[in-house]
């Protein structure tokens, strides 16, 4: 839908031949023709949003919107552009998602190559706590995640569950990660962290670039808890990375950084859930629930073996050492 002087989304793709586009769609606007371009192209690959099967996609997206969805993908399996899926995971339909069924479905009869899970976020118009997954429902995700991942190696990422692939949290321009600029320049350091204390326009208009964003005040902020959590530490001291996420795994120190260096809201929404105490309590109490049930996982399969790795190490170390000092 997007166009700006008579150019779209595609041309943008064209343009940037060197990079590999992921574009995520209802997919209700890949026709014959777009499909062919974007096969034309070969650096675009489409992430087709599915909240389950029929009833469940179309309950939130609209009644026909499902059939338009396999008719996508007819088009894009025909040319053979690479597409994926992306699920929104809620407390309703958590399990329905990796069932055997849906996996099947998606992964051999349509032809999706990976997958990726956003579990929802209380974010934005409407939010509410009562949408979120529950610890219970996380932690079962987690395992059946692992199973389809090693057992039967399908490419599947789950934005918060996976937090161990990525090292952690991925947002405020962390190297190799990412931070996020609206439709309205607002700089922020996540998708789904709609504070910010940047306009990107006004960064440029004075003479600043994509630099100076990263080395705001906010930025750095959550860079800092980020590295002190686990990024770039001794493996075997990392933090539980199951949990990796800054606003909703360790909601308390992101609402202290949030109003330590005054981050607006970017929409009314975001000033509610900022001043709502039984939010702010609700999302704390949820992160530690899910910290709970899976910090003996993260200590016995991640840390353990670190450690004694570490032990393994420490004589051939200090060898090494005396050795260089003799």
């Amino acid at each position: 839908m997007w166009r700006s002087q008579g150019k779209d989304i595609l041309d943008l793709a064209e343009k940037h031949d060197d990079k590999y586009f992921l574009i995520f769609t209802n997919g209700t606007l890949i026709d014959k023709k777009k499909a062919k371009r974007m096969a034309d192209l070969g650096n675009v690959t489409p992430a087709i949003s599915v909240e389950g099967f029929e009833e469940d996609t179309e309950r939130r997206r609209g009644k026909g919107v499902y059939s338009r969805i396999l008719k996508a993908m007819k088009n894009l399996r025909e040319v053979g552009v690479p597409f994926g899926i992306s699920l929104t995971a809620t407390r309703d339909n958590a399990e329905l998602l990796l069932s055997d069924e849906l996996i099947d479905f998606y992964f051999h009869e349509q032809g999706t190559i990976y997958g990726w899970i956003f579990q929802y976020m209380p974010i934005g118009c409407k939010f509410t706590l009562d949408l979120l997954i529950t610890p219970e429902q996380r932690l079962n995700m987690y395992l059946r995640e692992r199973e389809l991942i090693e057992k039967h190696k399908l490419f599947i990422a789950d934005f918060w569950n996976s937090g161990s692939i990525s090292d952690g949290c991925l947002c405020a321009g962390r190297t190799g990660g990412y931070f996020y600029i609206d439709w309205n320049g607002n700089v922020m350091p996540c998708v789904f962290t709609p504070y910010s204390t940047h306009n990107i326009k006004e960064i440029y208009s004075n003479g600043g670039d994509i630099n100076t964003v990263l080395d705001t005040p906010f930025f750095k902020a959550v860079r800092k808890w980020q590295t002190e959590y686990g990024y770039m530490q001794p493996s075997h001291q990392v933090g539980n990375e199951i949990v990796p996420c800054p606003i909703r795994d360790h909601h308390r120190r992101f609402y202290q950084i949030v109003k330590e260096h005054q981050a607006n809201p970017i929409n009314p929404e975001a000033a509610e859930a900022l001043e709502a105490a039984d939010f702010v309590e609700g999302l704390c109490r949820y992160g530690q629930k899910v910290a709970e049930l899976t910090d003996h996982i993260w200590d016995k399969e991640y840390l353990e073996p670190e450690r004694r790795s570490v032990l393994q190490n420490e004589p051939k170390q200090n060898n090494s050492i005396r050795k260089a000092s003799g």
